[in-house]
């Protein structure tokens, strides 16, 4: 048996084995999920008319939250068409839906055929506007909305190249270590 070789052996074999243990690899995981706000279901808008369709909104805590819309819009007779689409909380109801200078509109834009993305924050009854006033003919407006909350899981695990390097180092102190035991001490006066 060597000694000094059982011993540096038994030391690294310590030492990477520590090493892999500490040393943390930490993975992060975007998580999305999707919450159903309205379906797509047909608002008429007649002419000359403003419409108003109130939701309830949950945000997600400790995510990011954003409200998808998907808005299409068609006259009568199927043909597309636009429309001017407002969005706006409860206490915005009168302000936003004024004729001249709407003020409290989170959106305020002519769409037609539209996937638009809004950042939200807060529970709370958003309401989705139409205003066909410069219209002579009705509107009809396919609504589907939708919450996607993201959020960034941390996995932490053992698998990354340090990890490795130190299984390698653990792994040489091992042969280094069985060398030492089975090798044969060679006593120089025989």
């Amino acid at each position: 048996m060597k000694f000094i070789a059982v011993l540096v052996g038994v030391t690294l074999l310590i030492a990477g084995i520590l090493a892999y243990s500490t040393i943390p690899n930490i993975h992060t995981i975007p998580v999305q999920s999707y919450l159903a706000i309205a379906g797509p279901e047909p608002i008429v808008v007649n002419p000359n008319s403003q419409s108003e369709t109130p939701q309830n909104v949950t945000v997600l805590s400790g995510k990011d939250n954003e409200m998808i819309l998907n808005l299409t819009v068609s006259t009568g007779s199927g043909s597309p068409s636009s429309i001017q689409f407002k969005l706006f909380t409860e206490p915005e109801l009168g302000n936003c839906m004024r004729e001249t200078n709407p003020t409290g509109c989170i959106v305020d834009a002519s769409v037609s055929n539209e996937t638009i993305s809004i950042p939200v924050n807060a529970s709370t009854t958003y309401y989705f506007g139409f205003d066909n006033k410069d219209s002579s003919s009705p509107k009809t407006v396919l609504l589907s909305a939708s919450l996607l909350a993201t959020s960034v899981d941390k996995v932490v695990t053992r698998d990354g190249e340090l990890n490795f390097a130190a299984l390698a180092v653990g792994g040489f102190g091992l042969i280094v270590a069985l060398y030492g035991v089975a090798a044969k001490t060679v006593i120089p006066w025989e």
